[in-house]
């Protein structure tokens, strides 16, 4: 096996095999705790993910610079690509709303994505970075590396696509099986955004702001269920 197979090998297990486990393993610990009524282990989570990110962007990297290809490549981009960037960042958006009302507010109390939303300027900080890592590395890796790995493997890009993008959903195992769909529709945005653009950077950039959007609307909810429960936590995420 010469390196560019090993190395493609070993990427394909860890985003396709062990980040899946992982994040299933993690979606039923956490249950766990929430059956217990124990808290959530918050910073650990986050510095968790973003353990993982870096392992992601680093696998992610080695493939890319073996394959002679660039992650940052802008293939000429102008406006047209710029404005395929804000339609699908718009698109997503409508994302938060939907995914809102498919959850009742007593589910919303216990749903892991209120749980872990930051909800102070210091938590809120440190979301932005991890969304910024995570547009970065997941686009990386689910958009581009997988896919250049296995679309001549497969002899077409949309099955590469598809792959990627169930993987991707199942990596966000822990926000839930209906959020799992959800990530996975919008696992289809940005591959499609990467499709017509030809650059993976558009989709970072989109990725991230979408995250950070999101982060802060689910903190602003956190709060307001916190509020209504009485209990006190911290300021709004500014």
């Amino acid at each position: 096996m010469d390196q560019l197979n090993l190395v493609s090998f070993i990427f394909l297990v860890v985003l396709f095999v062990l980040t899946p486990r992982g994040a299933l393993r993690s979606a039923r610990l956490l249950r766990q705790v929430e059956a217990t009524g124990a808290p959530l282990p918050r910073m650990r989570m986050a510095l968790s993910t973003m353990f993982a990110l870096a392992v992601i962007w680093l696998l992610s990297s080695i493939n890319a610079i073996a394959m002679g290809r660039s992650l940052f490549a802008t293939g000429g981009a102008g406006l047209r690509e710029i404005a395929l960037g804000a339609g699908a960042f718009v698109l997503l958006l409508g994302a938060i709303p939907l995914a809102r009302s498919m959850r009742t507010p007593e589910q919303d109390r216990r749903s892991l994505i209120y749980g872990m939303a930051p909800r102070n300027g210091r938590e809120f900080a440190l979301f932005v970075v991890i969304a910024v890592m995570a547009g970065v590395a997941e686009e990386a890796a689910y958009r581009g590396v997988a896919v250049w790995i296995l679309a001549p493997v497969m002899g077409n890009v949309v099955p590469a696509m598809f792959l990627s993008a169930m993987a991707f959903a199942v990596a966000h195992a822990v926000q839930g099986g209906k959020n799992m769909a959800l990530i996975f529709v919008i696992a289809a945005v940005f591959h499609a955004l990467v499709y017509f653009t030809g650059t993976l950077v558009i989709a970072m950039v989109v990725h991230a702001a979408y995250d950070i959007v999101a982060g802060y609307l689910a903190g602003l909810r956190a709060k307001q269920i916190l509020a209504e429960d009485g209990v006190a936590g911290g300021s709004t995420p500014a």
